[in-house]
């Protein structure tokens, strides 16, 4: 699998760790809802890190 790849798979589970953090933050418990978001951020740092290493 290539490096773009793993990036764009990162991407996804971001964008949905982020929406289903926002939807369990507002509705069921905000505690919850802030350690989902938290670790859908921790992808996001990991996946930048990947870009700013990227070979060419």
């Amino acid at each position: 699998m290539s490096l773009k790849a793993i990036r764009n798979w990162m991407n996804l589970i971001f964008i949905l760790g982020a929406l289903i953090g926002m939807y369990v933050f507002y509705s069921v418990n905000r505690e919850t809802g802030t350690y989902i978001i938290l670790a859908a951020m921790i992808l996001k740092f990991i996946e930048s890190g990947l870009r700013m290493i990227k070979t060419t």
